[in-house]
């Protein structure tokens, strides 16, 4: 937020985060080493794309990052994590005892590959299932060649929920299965695109939401159209967005319009068309137009023209948000709303905004989720500008390709004269 805002019933506060490291390093910083490159890196597998494709006046700051992968227990963890890096594929290796220290802290990942030894009991098969639960999407597949395979282990891991074996010293396979796992993964996601005029408007308004959408394996992207500079030194600003970027996994581009005086006019949809294009979004959270703050209307006026062919278009609560902001979307965020507690956090040189404190952000989120009560005691809000279940343009095409023979063409002119 930046210039005209007043705190408004936004967001929260809960306990700590439980804390959670691997054999190779905190898994709390995975989304920051895979994604980080600085001012001008590749983007990774998932999401983003070259430098050279960014639009003039746009920088990426953060890439998306790679597909990640989990490993537990010792089976031949060698030979996968070499086949996962021959796909570009992260991995991280997870100790049991380091794994019961808390399951929350994990970033999203696209397969767990769990080795015999990781289910040989009731507790292994607990530890595999919230595992499980932190990224439902996922694949699950057990590690384990013909010889290890025996009708108590079969029995063990169906009910932990590992859906395959793969035989880690067939490469053939191994390669195959992985290819396939990434392959779905990719089809299977939204890619959502997260519009905001300033450093921290995103995080604000739909920062549990996106989460929640790296949890479920989609691809996100944020795009900041200004470096704040009004509220707060750019440097630190642009530094706290890239770290609340990499904390949620999450691909980030910067604009440099001017501070408090953003135009909602033709260059500025010229500048998002070309972002869109370049993210090709299935899903774009923006600002509401119900909003005091002149940057944040002007943000959302740009974001309607440049995403008409966007399928599904949704607008967040800003503190400044006006009482007709009037939402009709509520997203559970029950599984997050902690991590987005955190995140917020991130955004320090704004600490002494009240809409940042955590029991606003936690009772924001409880009073938006009476309406999905008794299913979710926390929410987000937004305001529904395009919910359509696929793409516009293959819309309109199969209603012309599935419509039938076209009806013939009566000739007024000739049916005048019949009447007659």
């Amino acid at each position: 937020m930046t210039g005209v805002d007043r705190p408004d019933e936004t967001v929260a506060a809960a306990p700590a985060a439980l804390t959670l490291t691997s054999t190779t390093s905190s898994v709390s910083a995975l989304p920051a080493m895979a994604g980080m490159t600085g001012m001008t890196g590749a983007a990774g597998s998932t999401g983003g794309s070259a430098e050279d494709d960014l639009p003039v006046g746009v920088e990426r700051r953060l890439s998306a990052p790679p597909p990640l992968a989990l490993l537990l227990g010792r089976s031949r963890s060698e030979t996968v994590r070499a086949a996962l890096d021959r796909h570009g594929c992260a991995c991280t290796d997870l100790r049991t005892v380091d794994v019961l220290a808390g399951v929350s802290e994990l970033p999203a990942f696209h397969v767990l590959f769990v080795g015999a030894d990781a289910v040989t009991d009731d507790e292994g098969v607990r530890l595999v299932r919230e595992l499980h639960a932190v990224s439902p999407n996922a694949r699950v597949l057990l590690l384990a060649g013909p010889d290890d395979l025996s009708p108590p282990l079969l029995v063990v891991a169906m009910r932990a929920g590992i859906s395959d074996v793969v035989d880690p010293d067939d490469a053939m396979a191994l390669d195959a299965t992985i290819a396939k796992v990434l392959r779905q993964a990719s089809a299977r996601a939204d890619r959502v695109l997260a519009i905001g005029a300033h450093p921290d408007d995103v995080e604000i308004g739909c920062g549990g939401t996106l989460l929640d959408h790296r949890r479920r394996g989609d691809t996100v992207s944020v795009f900041t159209l200004s470096h704040g500079a009004v509220g707060g030194d750019q440097q630190d600003r642009m530094l706290e967005a890239a770290a609340a970027a990499a904390t949620m996994g999450a691909e980030l581009m910067l604009a440099d319009l001017p501070d408090t005086r953003l135009d909602g006019g033709v260059d500025t949809i010229r500048l998002l068309e070309a972002v869109v294009r370049l993210v090709d979004p299935t899903i774009i959270y923006t600002h509401s137009r119900h909003d005091q703050h002149q940057d944040h209307r002007s943000v959302h006026t740009a974001v309607i023209s440049a995403s008409r062919h966007v399928p599904q278009v949704f607008a967040f609560q800003s503190p400044s948000a006006t009482n007709e902001f009037a939402p009709t979307k509520y997203v559970a965020i029950d599984d997050v709303v902690v991590r987005k507690v955190d995140l917020l956090r991130l955004f320090d040189s704004q600490r002494d905004r009240s809409y940042l404190e955590p029991e606003m952000v936690i009772a924001a989120a409880r009073y938006w989720a009476r309406s999905l009560a008794p299913r979710a005691r926390y929410a987000e809000p937004f305001e529904i500008v395009r919910s359509l279940t696929r793409p516009l343009q293959r819309a309109v095409s199969q209603v012309v390709d599935e419509s039938g023979p076209t009806a013939p063409v009566l000739d007024l002119h000739q049916r005048t004269a019949v009447d007659a």
